[in-house]
């Protein structure tokens, strides 16, 4: 098979780098990156460190370039670019696509299947999201700490019938942690309420995860962002846990007092250019589309817009 890792970031280049090791004599793996990051792993290879350094995997895709001109027809595309990238990403792999390829996007959000659809009718596209704690290290070398590396993945709306026994086959070889849901919104916008309110609100005020959960005045804000998020979705027919939003706010005791979301590094990184409208600005037109009033996420997405 054909197999593109269309960003090899933390999250794509971790299960690149797992694809590459068990598959590469296999299948044929392209990477998508850019600038020092593909330099790095042209010239020396690719690595994926694991914490506790009992493991590193070192790789060599069969070609790694920033321009999807030097691709074939791909049959799988694993997706993960920053959601700001998206569509320029669609569109290219409009280029190597067809009507049978399977793209699994694993990025932010919960209408990332509609804005993939928007500017991408042909193939099939995967609803899905993952829980997993990586960055980049340093250019070509990615750091794994932290998380359950699970991904949960629904049939594609338009086509629910679609044979994913590729995709499985090859995520089972390489033992890729998986799981397929009948309704995998659930798990999507389950994984969404903790990390849209805890960026919003750490990102607005400049705040550590753990220094959000022990204010009192920023807890609730978090807390009434969560209850936002939880009436869109009952009202899109997506009913979450009972206890969704005790367990989503009780996250953050899982994580080290002075870690930053990564929403939150963006906004510090980049200034404007981040993810904020995947988080507030979804959750503000959900909620006009639906009838729910979103003031506490109103206020909070101002002050990162203005």
């Amino acid at each position: 098979m054909k197999i593109c890792f269309y960003g090899v970031g933390g999250v794509g280049g971790f299960y690149g780098a797992i694809v590459t090791q068990n598959y590469s004599n296999e299948h044929d793996v392209y990477f998508i990156a850019r600038g020092k990051h593909k330099d790095a792993i042209n010239a020396n290879g690719f690595k994926l460190k694991k914490s506790g350094g009992e493991e590193v995997i070192h790789v060599q895709p069969k070609l790694c370039t920033n321009s999807v001109k030097e691709l074939p027809v791909c049959d799988i595309v694993i997706l993960s670019v920053k959601a700001y990238d998206l569509e320029n990403a669609v569109n290219d792999i409009s280029k190597i696509a067809n009507e049978n390829t399977i793209i699994l996007p694993l990025l932010n959000g919960v209408d990332i299947y509609d804005r993939i659809r928007e500017h991408f009718k042909i193939g099939i596209v995967l609803p899905a999201c993952v829980y997993i704690g990586t960055h980049i290290e340093s250019p070509g070398i990615i750091f794994q700490k932290g998380g359950s590396n699970i991904i949960y993945m629904g049939s594609d709306p338009n086509n629910p019938k679609f044979n994913l026994s590729p995709l499985f086959d090859l995520f089972n070889g390489a033992s890729i942690a998986y799981e397929f849901k009948e309704n995998v919104n659930v798990e999507i916008w389950s994984k969404y309420m903790f990390i849209a309110a805890y960026g919003l609100v750490t990102a607005a005020y400049c705040k550590t995860l753990g220094e959000v959960y022990n204010d009192r005045e920023l807890n609730k804000i978090t807390k009434a962002i969560m209850e936002e998020i939880n009436e869109i979705a009952r009202k899109m027919n997506i009913f979450l846990e009972d206890k969704i939003i005790e367990k989503s706010i009780d996250k953050a005791r899982q994580f080290p007092h002075d870690v930053k979301t990564s929403f939150q590094r963006d906004v510090e990184l980049k200034g404007k250019v981040n993810e904020g409208d995947i988080f507030g600005g979804t959750i503000i037109r959900l909620g006009e589309e639906f009838g729910i009033n979103t003031p506490f996420t109103e206020k909070i997405y101002k002050k990162l817009v203005n």
